[in-house]
């Protein structure tokens, strides 16, 4: 868990049984990104943003192993990483979506540009994978849903802009579900050459910025006043 406050924060790891502190890691205080646990270069590692930064830090002893720069105004970082094969993908402000990989050089690991795309830039949501293809949404262009090539960063398709404020991404079998704040679900074939919904739903009538949960056949959804339990039709 990342624990703390603004300017003073510890990532910090807990037994789970007993609750004792394990170690902790204070390079920077929280964002509101979550962790992402993999290995990379050989390293077990949590793999976050923090207030400022984006941060590789060792699982087994929370010693920092790398990171990177991205200060963003009033200090949100609300994205999450994404992992893809041997290379986690970011979205830093001001330059876009990119993704690195880790080498190592002596006892450090270095973060490597592999690709970037500055055309697109998320803010408060993290993309999604469908297999090599990465769904998201940026705030540019009024907001404006895209789909890219998580190996090289290449556009497959995006929509037309002012499609909402801010949305939730979810993946499941074949499908892309994306929920705007303005309470309209579209759903596409993950696999779809252009941004063309195979079915489009208003869910409520008041904002939806809540993450949307799929139990089989049924999707919950949380507006302004109420949580329903809606099926697909």
């Amino acid at each position: 868990m990342h624990v703390g406050g603004h300017d003073k924060g510890a990532l910090t790891a807990f037994d789970i049984e007993m609750g004792a502190v394990k170690w902790a890691n204070a390079e920077d205080g929280p964002a509101y990104s979550s962790p992402v646990l993999t290995t990379m270069a050989g390293e077990p590692q949590l793999v976050t943003y923090t207030q400022s930064n984006v941060v590789g830090i060792s699982a087994t002893t929370g010693k920092l192993l790398w990171k990177m720069a991205n200060k963003v105004p009033y200090d949100v970082n609300s994205v999450s990483p994404v992992v893809y094969k041997d290379l986690v993908i970011f979205s830093i402000y001001e330059r876009g979506i990119g993704a690195i990989r880790l080498s190592k050089s002596g006892d450090r690991l270095v973060p490597q540009e592999v690709w970037r795309n500055t055309a697109y830039e998320s803010y408060m949501n993290t993309p999604v994978l469908a297999g090599n293809r990465l769904a998201g949404f940026s705030y540019k262009k009024k907001g404006q849903f895209f789909c890219l090539d998580a190996n090289t960063g290449k556009l497959l398709w995006e929509s037309a802009g002012r499609m909402g404020e801010n949305v939730a991404i979810l993946s499941a079998g074949n499908l892309f579900f994306f929920l705007n704040d303005e309470a309209k679900l579209f759903v596409l074939n993950s696999d779809a050459a252009s941004f063309a919904p195979v079915k489009e739903y208003q869910v409520a009538s008041s904002p939806t910025w809540a993450h949307p949960v799929l139990l089989g056949s049924r999707i919950l959804v949380k507006d302004k006043t109420s949580l329903a339990a809606l099926t697909f039709q």
